[in-house]
């Protein structure tokens, strides 16, 4: 789609290049969502091909995954045996989008948008991911994943502020995984998203929810079974569960509990 009100588009090849942020900029790496609807308030892009931030590496540290990386890049990655979670990240690219658009929409763009029904927000969090955010001036902080996200569509980003990389920890990389996903058929926009981890070795579960809510929330359980609808009682009060066209918050909230039990029989299956 043309974005009509557009008048320039800066390309930098280093983030000091970028001039002062104004209001009415926005960021360009994949441009996927950018370009698929009207963009009226947008005067200038500032176009993060030329950065040289597409990186994707594993290290001693973890994965690294740099703004600009294609999710389909994510598919082919050789990744040490002993870190089965992968599957987890490769089940979000899957989810999300067509082959077409997994070769150009980007990881950190889908988690930038900050939508609720992200595929790829529940699994950073499940994995204890942690994002580097820079400044137009080179300032840098890093954020956990499970604080980035402050509700639909809204993150902990300033203006001019972007988020360069993220690093997934080896902590989580180890744990068995589960993904799953509920959406309407016709527009496949999930009612919830259920992401589970399983540590046999300590007998401790994470569950990563979204879809359903305006921000992941992470569960820490042990492995034994449980009520999942009880625990998101106790956990989310009823009021914070999206309700729209899309799902009402107790229809979200039910099948949330039920994705979760599917991941826990899934899991519990596993050596």
């Amino acid at each position: 789609m043309d974005l009509l009100n557009v008048e320039a588009v800066v390309q930098p090849r280093a983030l000091e290049d970028v001039p002062q942020w104004q209001p009415g900029w926005a960021w360009l790496a994949g441009g996927t969502w950018l370009f698929s609807e009207p963009q009226p308030h947008l005067t200038t892009l500032v176009d993060m091909g030329h950065l040289g931030w597409s990186e994707l590496s594993v290290t001693s540290e973890g994965i690294e995954i740099g703004a600009t990386c294609a999710m389909a890049k994510l598919l082919g990655l050789e990744i040490p045996a002993e870190w089965p979670a992968i599957a987890a990240l490769n089940q979000a690219v899957h989810e999300l989008a067509s082959f077409k658009v997994q070769g150009t929409a980007t990881i950190v763009g889908n988690i930038c948008l900050a939508l609720p029904a992200s595929t790829f927000a529940p699994v950073m969090v499940l994995l204890g991911a942690r994002y580097q955010i820079l400044s137009s001036s080179g300032e840098s902080r890093w954020l956990d994943a499970a604080d980035f996200q402050t509700g639909a569509c809204q993150t902990q980003l300033e203006p001019g502020e972007v988020m360069r990389r993220i690093l997934i920890p080896t902590d989580f990389l180890t744990w068995e995984v589960c993904y799953r996903r509920l959406c309407l058929a016709s527009a496949g926009i999930a009612v919830a998203i259920a992401v589970a981890a399983r540590n046999p070795a300590r007998e401790q579960m994470r569950y990563a929810i979204g879809g359903g809510l305006p921000a992941p929330v992470l569960l820490e359980l042990g492995a034994e079974e449980v009520s999942f609808g009880a625990v998101l009682d106790d956990v989310i009060p009823r009021d914070r569960w999206l309700d729209n066209v899309t799902g009402g918050a107790d229809y979200r909230r039910a099948m949330t509990a039920v994705l979760m039990g599917q991941c826990f029989d899934a899991l519990s299956q596993t050596p």
